[in-house]
């Protein structure tokens, strides 16, 4: 009698234990991952809430646009890595933001001179540009792989020749969805270079301050494309920029300042940030529509937003 019914507790026992252990399965699959959390506040911007964008991974703290930079920026929460990308000789997009190897590499020559065999060879400077660094120049495939599931890319140096050829990896990989394409094109141009594929992408149009009818050019891809987000540069505080700032707002668009140089944000900048205070330069941002920024201290301003309560 005993040993029947410590058969049936330990049944019974089994059963609670699968039971609970396929609801925790469950209950994982139907919770979107951390990059579709990502992707669902790019495309419903949450007032008082900011998407952190790193420009070319985290550099200061290994080679831009290196697998380790990018693990930087994942490791530290950021939302969004930028990386540019270039066509090799033999087809395949590596990360790289010059035309040449020269400056972030061991080796000397155009990307498109060399084959990936050649550039996988090389290994990249750090940010000081010294040589000795172990890490090999990553392809695009390889960063996608990595960030699957787990934070977006923001693509760069794509839209003149190798949007199709992007599209194929992220296809490849599973990470359609993590990719945001962008560029400075009016959206006739686009539409005539990759036609019905713009519908199939993220597409982050760029707003310059020096576009001769900025209403027209952003009308046309609200009515076409209704893009999530917006790359708005602007050389002043004065800039026309911020009028479709202010209808971007409205109509819950989300708006991407790059805090880089003075003439992309009105020198409300990462060194305006080291001068005279957080304040002064991403608060200012903040505090006149911007709702994701991209900077070269991803720390620093996460540190910001979060004692803000403006990033989780």
């Amino acid at each position: 009698m005993y040993r029947k019914h410590m058969l049936l507790l330990l049944l019974v026992v089994s059963i609670i234990h699968n039971t609970i252990w396929a609801q925790q399965i469950n209950e994982q699959e139907a919770s979107p991952s951390k990059a579709a959390q990502i992707l669902y506040q790019l495309q419903n911007p949450q007032p008082g809430q900011i998407l952190v964008v790193s420009h070319r991974g985290d550099w200061s703290y290994a080679p831009e646009n290196s697998l380790a930079a990018v693990q930087r920026c994942i490791d530290l929460g950021v939302d969004i890595v930028e990386i540019d990308v270039r066509l090799t000789k033999d087809g395949h997009l590596v990360a790289m933001h010059d035309l040449t190897v020269d400056r972030t590499t061991n080796g000397k020559g155009k990307v498109s001179d060399l084959t990936l065999a050649e550039i996988k060879n090389l290994r990249l400077k750090n940010a000081c540009g010294i040589k000795g660094s172990r890490q090999q120049v990553p392809t695009l495939e390889e960063i996608m792989l990595l960030v699957k599931d787990r934070i977006m890319i923001n693509l760069d140096k794509t839209e003149g020749e190798t949007v199709r050829e992007a599209y194929e990896i992220l296809v490849k990989t599973g990470t359609v969805d993590q990719a945001i394409f962008k560029g400075n094109d009016p959206l006739g141009i686009m539409r005539t270079r990759y036609g019905d594929l713009m519908d199939s992408i993220i597409y982050m149009p760029k707003v310059w301050y020096d576009l001769p009818d900025i209403p027209g050019y952003v009308d046309e891809y609200n009515r076409d494309l209704a893009p999530a987000a917006y790359e708005m540069i602007f050389d002043s505080e004065e800039s026309l920029v911020f009028k479709e700032i202010e209808n971007m707002n409205r109509k819950r668009i989300t708006v991407l300042a790059i805090a880089l140089w003075d003439e992309l944000c009105a020198g409300h900048t990462d060194e305006m940030m080291l001068l005279e205070g957080a304040d002064a330069s991403w608060g200012w941002l903040i505090r006149n529509g911007v709702n994701a920024i991209m900077t070269d201290k991803p720390a620093v301003l996460l540190t910001y937003l979060r004692l803000n309560k403006m990033h989780p």
